[in-house]
């Protein structure tokens, strides 16, 4: 991947990294597939800064992590790659003038704004190779959604989403933007083979969304 020698990137809050942050990100984009030892080694930083900065560029939604191939014994360590930077924001013009024309040409547009998400859950998970383990659904489901933009953060019985990469449409068309984001959370959990029910909750906590997942009753 080629370097980024622009300005440092920012965190969701809309915060410039700090130095160290920003040259952990620039390590990663410059090894990909590194491990945490080997970032450590790379950079001269001591294991727990890495460690700390590493989780909160993959909250972020900067970074995603994948275990290593299992060799020997003992647990494999986790390898880290970025994510494009606003892999959907090259569309979000797009996605925009999309909601408003199905806002026009049905009388109930969030009815096919959902479906269209749950072809997109469904993508999504066969792009990563096909289902998990059931029973990791809602980890699955948050791990995709950094990757995708939305900058999670796990409260346990609530998820914050404090961003959206179509926060523009979803402005203007949240009834459309939001329902295809409803759809793609419950395609997600249905092509990992669980029934684990989700609530969108849009701009309710301080401006970000709020994500009820709850096992099915």
């Amino acid at each position: 991947m080629e370097k980024y020698d622009g300005e440092p990137r920012r965190t969701a809050e809309g915060r410039a990294h700090s130095s160290t942050r920003e040259r952990l990100l620039r390590e990663v984009e410059a090894h990909p597939e590194a491990t945490t030892s080997q970032l450590v080694e790379a950079t001269g930083l001591h294991e727990n800064t890495v460690r700390g900065h590493l989780e909160r560029l993959r909250s972020d939604g900067h970074i995603r992590r994948e275990r290593d191939s299992a060799l020997g014994r003992g647990r494999p360590a986790w390898r880290w790659r970025t994510v494009p930077p606003a892999q959907l924001g090259a569309y979000a013009g797009l996605a925009a003038t999309l909601a408003s024309a199905l806002g026009e040409v049905s009388a109930e547009p969030s009815v096919p704004a959902r479906r269209a998400g749950q072809s997109w859950g469904r993508q999504l998970i066969e792009e990563r190779g096909g289902a998990a383990d059931a029973g990791d659904t809602r980890d699955v489901i948050i791990e995709i959604m950094r990757e995708q933009g939305f900058a999670p953060d796990d409260g346990g019985d609530t998820v914050r989403l404090r961003a959206c990469p179509l926060l523009a449409a979803a402005s203007r068309n949240a009834q459309v933007v939001c329902a295809v984001h409803e759809g793609m959370i419950d395609g997600i959990a249905r092509a990992n083979g669980s029934d684990l029910e989700s609530t969108l909750v849009p701009f309710a906590l301080d401006g970000a969304c709020a994500l009820h997942l709850r096992a099915s009753a």
